[in-house]
């Protein structure tokens, strides 16, 4: 009906009758176009009013992140699409062509819009649990890939026809031992996703070790393929997602969750000064107020001992040490301390000596884990007790340097 009234006005305009179809074909074109226009600002307007009154009386994020990724723009663009596939009949036999580049248009943009619908979830996800959010984007992508493959198809059937586009359709089954080894890194990298997640080992935000890969930093993205770690010098490593079921790697965030960081080092005692403590010592440690109930206690037990001990000689009787009150006092010291852990475990140990002295481990939590805390508390720590050693009768093991060597001339 259109393309009549179009032809005759062209009659009247005094147009010659040869050009009176090409004229009216484009004519009409216009004005499909024009109809189109109008559907999309039609469309655009409807579903941006209507989407964000309910993303605004709705308490879930997921409508404003389908707000955020331009989902609803993307659907507006479907509508005149549409629109203009419904009335290119009007156009005769010459309508194939631009028929097949409108339903090609119509195949994207409802891909891309599904794409975006994905992105939205795997945000949304992400805002709610970081536990979820990696194996989420990972699924997605899967998701996304076959979807474009099946995109792809239809264009490629949209323009070749139902026969020729359908049998390529099925000489895909040939293709499946190439399509596995385009897609290998895509097919681990989702089946390390969902092992990854089903054990819990990894999510984002999590503190990341994994020397193979000089990688030491917070996770920040989990794709299919790659899981990419910011480094605590501000630089990125990718690392392929499979590599995560074939390599060893260090999570961290346990002692994150623990709400304790471990202490764990020691001090070298030179052995030369480990001995009996005298009275004179014994009298001067009575005046440090956190060893006064050991040494009351420690007392008791050894003239307990000691009443059944004949003989004065040294090896007949117990005495107090300087490097077992020095453990004593490390002990007292940490439990103290107000950011040490006191509910977790706390030792201050003697380990295997050495040419280097008398290791005496200290191991602790702090009740703090930011890495810049945790290392100005241990730093803390031992500070006052490499100062306190000389108390003790005590000296810290110290190699030979060039400056002894002239100190003692």
């Amino acid at each position: 009906m259109m393309r009549v009234l179009i032809s005759e006005w062209i009659d009247q305009m005094g147009v010659h009758e040869g050009y009176n179809d090409l004229l009216s074909s484009m004519l009409l074109l216009v004005v499909i176009g024009l109809i189109g226009l109008v559907a999309y600002l039609i469309a655009r307007r409807v579903l941006n009013l209507y989407s964000h009154k309910i993303a605004d009386k709705t308490a879930t994020t997921i409508d404003d992140m389908l707000i955020e990724k331009g989902v609803f723009r993307m659907l507006a663009r479907i509508a005149p699409a549409l629109t203009i596939y419904m009335m290119l009949p009007m156009l005769g036999e010459g309508a194939t062509v631009v028929e097949e580049l409108i339903i090609s248009l119509i195949i994207i943009f409802v891909t891309i819009a599904v794409y975006r619908v994905l992105d939205a979830l795997v945000d949304s996800v992400k805002g709610r649990s970081k536990t979820k959010a990696g194996p989420m984007k990972g699924i997605s992508q899967v998701i996304k890939i076959g979807i474009g493959v099946v995109a792809g198809l239809l264009i490629i059937v949209t323009f070749m026809g139902n026969e020729k586009g359908w049998a390529i359709f099925s000489s895909i089954g040939g293709l499946s031992a190439v399509l596995l080894l385009i897609f290998r890194d895509s097919i681990l990298g989702f089946v390390a996703g969902i092992q990854l997640s089903t054990d819990n080992l990894l999510k984002l935000g999590d503190w990341l070790e994994m020397p193979k890969y000089n990688a030491d930093g917070e996770v920040v993205d989990i794709s299919l393929t790659k899981i990419t770690v910011r480094n605590w010098d501000k630089t990125y490593t990718a690392i392929p997602a499979y590599r995560f079921l074939e390599e060893s790697f260090k999570n961290w965030e346990g002692m994150t969750e623990s709400g304790g960081r471990r202490i764990k080092r020691s001090i070298n005692v030179d052995m030369n000064t480990v001995g009996f403590l005298t009275e004179e010592e014994i009298e001067k440690l009575r005046r440090i107020d956190i060893l006064k109930a050991y040494l009351a206690g420690k007392f008791v037990e050894l003239d307990e001992f000691n009443t059944n001990v004949s003989g004065d000689h040294l090896a007949n009787r117990r005495q107090l040490t300087n490097i077992g009150t020095f453990r004593a006092y490390i002990r007292e010291y940490l439990k103290h301390h107000p950011k040490v852990h006191n509910d977790m475990t706390l030792i201050a140990r003697q380990l295997q000596p050495t040419e280097k002295g008398m290791p005496i481990e200290i191991y602790c939590f702090t009740n703090v884990t930011a890495w810049a805390d945790y290392e100005g508390i241990q730093s803390d720590i031992f500070d006052h007790l490499l100062a306190i050693m000389p108390e003790f009768g005590l000296r810290p093991y110290q190699q030979i340097s060039g400056y002894d060597l002239v100190a003692y001339r």
